[in-house]
């Protein structure tokens, strides 16, 4: 499968938004805990592809794959001072998530980390989703802590990796 990977443009807010619901109701379908319903709002997406915060994966026109990803950690994450590229979102669409794209698109925020000349790429994962952790550390992230939230979201496990 052909991908192309560019800058997302404000026609291609709804398809994210809609890759990011359809992600939440494939995780409710098989009982693990997705990121709250609403936290990806369609007015919110067109300010951060404003912004150049979001990438799409496109096959054939078709918008298959979404990734935000901010040169700076979004709050204070881990107070080490080492500065890092954080990937708020990396997603897939379903039909073709077996084909390498997640891989494909996290390979891609390694290539965009070593130009900012950032040596650590961090995420967030939600902790009880084992399979997507695993999955992350294939990708050579590791755990480096937890978050938890006052509200009623769930806690992440903290990852990253040396890009270096």
């Amino acid at each position: 499968m052909a991908v192309t990977v560019e800058r997302a443009v404000l026609d291609q807010a709804e398809d994210i938004v809609q890759m990011h619901w359809d992600a939440e109701d494939w995780l409710l379908a098989r009982e693990i805990d997705p990121p709250a319903r609403g936290e990806v709002s369609l007015a919110d997406v067109r300010d951060q592809i404003e912004l150049g915060e979001w990438q799409v994966a496109l096959f054939a026109g078709i918008v298959v794959g979404a990734l935000r990803v901010l040169q700076s950690d979004p709050e204070v994450w881990i107070e080490d001072g080492i500065p890092a590229t954080y990937v708020a979102r990396v997603m897939t669409d379903r039909k073709h998530a077996s084909a390498g794209l997640g891989a494909q698109l996290l390979r891609l925020v390694d290539d965009d980390a070593r130009t900012a000349n950032t040596s650590v790429v961090r995420l967030e994962c939600v902790e009880t989703n084992a399979k997507l952790r695993d999955y992350y550390e294939q990708q050579g992230f590791f755990r480096v802590g937890r978050r938890d939230f006052e509200v009623d979201w769930p806690s992440v496990s903290l990852m990253e990796k040396s890009v270096r």
